[in-house]
């Protein structure tokens, strides 16, 4: 049996965390790859156009997985045939699991190289790409971005409207990434950053305060 799990293990095993070098050498490749995505991410062609949901949710995809990227070029250097297995696992999992969106396939994905790493005796950077990647995901999603559409508002109010439902938006804590009003089917967007600790009841709440001529209908996201 020993001999089996002997051969099953390719990475250095334990002792890899006796070497401090190593530490150093898988954060910074995490931490390199991350900022390259975030560069990508945050091109100066984007300043100036306004923020919508698919642009936010697309800037996250493109951070998670220029750092799944780095982790998957660790894998296979201790195994180049790993690759074969990574590609197959990444295609099960986009195509054939309900999990949503690509950002939610790129969490799924670095579960899922982690627990590789466990199995092929790379323990050393289990737990460094472990802590990493809660780090990321933690920043990534310290707060939800949700869209707010309002219709019923009468055209001339609208200006007036949305001031009002920035400044509601605004007490509660949250932050309005951008706006945008549809006069031909009579209905204003918000895109909204909403922080953690705040509720989706706390915004309902405040938005029920402002004047009926304003208020208009909303429509929550659930």
């Amino acid at each position: 049996m020993n001999e089996l799990l002997g051969q099953v293990r390719l990475g250095p095993g334990w002792e890899a965390f006796s070497d401090p070098q190593l530490y150093w050498q898988y954060s910074l490749i995490l931490v390199a790859a991350t900022l390259s995505g975030a560069a990508l991410a945050f091109h100066p062609i984007y300043r100036g156009r306004p923020a919508t949901m698919e642009s936010i949710e697309l800037r996250k995809t493109l951070i998670i997985y220029s750092t799944v990227g780095a982790l998957i070029a660790i894998i296979c250097t201790v195994n180049p045939s790993m690759a074969f297995v990574i590609f197959g696992i990444g295609g099960l999992m986009r195509f054939r699991t309900q999990l949503g969106a690509s950002k939610s396939t790129g969490y799924a994905i670095m579960g899922t190289l982690v627990g590789l790493c466990w199995g092929l005796g790379l323990e050393m950077v289990a737990v460094v790409a472990t802590i990493y990647f809660w780090l990321v995901i933690y920043f990534l999603e310290r707060s939800s971005v949700i869209e707010l559409t309002v219709g019923g508002v009468p055209i001339a109010e609208m200006g007036a409207a949305t001031a009002a439902y920035k400044a509601a938006i605004h007490k509660t804590g949250c932050t309005v990434s951008a706006h945008s009003k549809n006069f031909k089917k009579v209905q204003m967007t918000f895109v909204v950053r909403v922080p953690r600790q705040t509720k989706i009841d706390a915004i309902v709440d405040e938005v029920n305060k402002l004047p009926e001529g304003l208020r208009g209908t909303p429509d929550w996201p659930e």
